[in-house]
């Protein structure tokens, strides 16, 4: 109920006094960028608590908001956007992606076009705030600390809610007068709601570039990063939050990805989504009432109780309508300027189906071709009624949190598709997309290390050995871990907190069947009444 200003002040307050009396403090209920909640402003607060870096991050995002809050857009839904153009910090990094007619994409890239050194690119799509520029600068942290920063193109497209010229966008400094007169290239626009971008509907109309998907525009970057950068091997497209909801979706439709692969050249290309608020199902059957309890069931929750909902049901009519399915996606479907007729627009072109029936079995079979995979906070659970994500009837059938509906959303994929089992992973936080570009699971799919001798737990093993040195001075990365415990005699694993980048050798010889921590400890209690909860909740053991 606060304004960000005042929000983005209490979370100062909070997060100082928590540094202050080294305990992590409760923060107001706020609604940001991520949909940050009361439970996620915790979780914030508990990774300043122990990672510098994420104080500044803290910080830094609170004195953004000040500085820009008399450009930002408040969209009916509550969002605050914080799209801006040009660049608030990185104008020399501004590219423009062509698109239909005469308008582009704004990207920010973190190596001109033409660079020899790329060989792989991740492309990272922002959240509901449209703030491209801040989910660049983590993914750029990310790449550079496992040092692979040499060779990695990080590309950050803005599906932008205000109007924003080329000339404009590719302007070096902030202070030249603005003259839109002589730039008659226009950013693409999707302004009306933020569901029309996520599932894939039309820019907005009246524009030069009105009706274009927004899932055409993914698959136009895709190409762009391809063309412009020669060398290249390998891409990533990666989506959090309200852009998982994006790229979740356009996994489902766009031709690019089929068979691993791009449409332009074949080069590999892998798809992670992050925590999204809503899943799409790909077959009419639900969770039973069973595997949607309103409780959080934890990180190990798994329920195998699926059927098509029956009567009684006030969405029954609707539930697998597109957008939380495959419903209404044939030729003929919709009117003009509705979402669904942009999407299924965008799906025949390459389909070619006709039917409800043939768009379903095209669909389905090359979904399957497809290398997806999933990511999903273990403490993302704050129940959907309470603001954290969709609860819309046909949302409420798959989930009552963001991490049951992951989970569940995992077994329908390995109920619909028993022969390409779904590949997933836990980061041990909340709603937070640091973490997740933090965690062992994004870092070995997006960023792959050479040294793969290493396996690794999902929670610290409860007897981790006698101390052989802890790395704890500044970031470490995984694989100087790895290096570090190769190098020391009597070494055979270490303990590692991912989002400080910390580790702590140990003599222990874990295997397969080693103990692990008890994955029913409420480890948020914990760490809430201790000074240092890594050992009990946070960490993971390599060996």
């Amino acid at each position: 109920s606060q304004s960000p200003l005042a929000c983005s002040a209490a979370m100062r307050s909070s997060v100082m006094s928590a540094l202050a009396w080294g305990v992590a403090a409760a923060a107001p209920a706020i609604v940001a960028e991520t949909g940050c909640s009361q439970y996620g402003c915790e979780h914030m607060l508990l990774q300043a608590h122990h990672s510098q870096s994420s104080l500044h991050r803290a910080l830094s995002h609170e004195n953004a908001t000040a500085h820009s809050i008399g450009e930002q857009h408040v969209h009916a839904q509550g969002w605050v956007s914080f799209f801006s153009c040009p660049p608030v910090n990185h104008q020399d990094k501004a590219h423009s992606v062509p698109l239909a007619g005469d308008a582009f994409l704004p990207v920010l890239a973190s190596y001109p076009p033409g660079a020899e050194a790329v060989d792989q690119a991740i492309v990272v799509v922002h959240g509901a705030g449209r703030e491209n520029e801040g989910y660049f600068e983590d993914m750029v942290k990310v790449v550079r600390r496992q040092k692979q920063e040499n060779h990695t193109l990080v590309v950050a497209p803005a599906l932008a809610h205000k109007a924003c010229s080329a000339t404009e966008w590719s302007r070096r400094r902030r202070n030249e007068v603005r003259d839109d007169a002589r730039s008659p290239v226009w950013g693409a626009l999707w302004r009306s709601s933020l569901r029309r971008w996520m599932y894939g509907g039309g820019a907005d109309r009246g524009q030069p570039h009105a009706g274009l998907s927004s899932f055409e525009v993914l698959d136009r970057v895709v190409d762009w990063a391809q063309a412009s950068y020669p060398h290249l091997q390998r891409l990533v497209v990666v989506g959090f939050s309200s852009g998982a909801q994006y790229v979740l979706r356009w996994a489902a439709l766009s031709p690019v990805g089929a068979e691993g692969v791009t449409r332009v050249g074949g080069l590999p290309l892998r798809i992670i989504v992050g925590s999204p608020s809503t899943v799409f199902y790909l077959g009419e059957e639900r969770p039973a009432r069973t595997c949607r309890p309103d409780k959080d069931q934890g990180p190990y929750w798994s329920c195998d109780e699926f059927s098509v909902p029956g009567t009684g049901m006030d969405c029954k009519t609707h539930y697998n309508r597109y957008g939380s399915g495959l419903g209404g996606l044939y030729q003929g479907a919709s009117s003009e300027g509705h979402i669904r007729y942009d999407a299924n627009r965008y799906l025949l072109q390459s389909l070619g189906a006709i039917t409800s029936s043939e768009v379903s079995q095209k669909v389905r079979a090359r979904w399957a071709t497809k290398d997806v995979r999933f990511m999903f906070g273990s403490r993302d659970t704050l129940h959907c009624n309470v603001g954290a994500c969709a609860n819309d009837c046909e949302n409420m059938l798959t989930g009552t949190n963001r991490l049951q509906r992951g989970l569940n959303f995992m077994n329908h994929l390995r109920r619909e598709f028993p022969s390409s089992q779904p590949l997933w992973g836990i980061f041990n936080f909340g709603h937070n997309a640091v973490a997740a570009f933090a965690s062992h699971h994004f870092t070995a799919w997006a960023l792959p290390f050479d040294n793969d001798k290493y396996r690794v737990t999902d929670r610290v093993v409860a007897d981790s050995g006698s101390p052989m040195g802890d790395y704890v001075g500044r970031f470490y990365a995984a694989w100087e871990c790895m290096d570090k415990c190769d190098s020391t005699p009597g070494c055979n694993s270490f303990s590692y907190f991912p989002m400080a980048g910390q580790c702590f050798l140990k003599d222990k010889c874990v295997s397969s069947t080693s103990l692990l921590v008890s994955p029913k400890e409420d480890c948020w209690e914990v760490c809430r009444s201790s000074t240092d909860c890594r050992e009990d909740c946070m960490l993971q053991t390599y060996w």
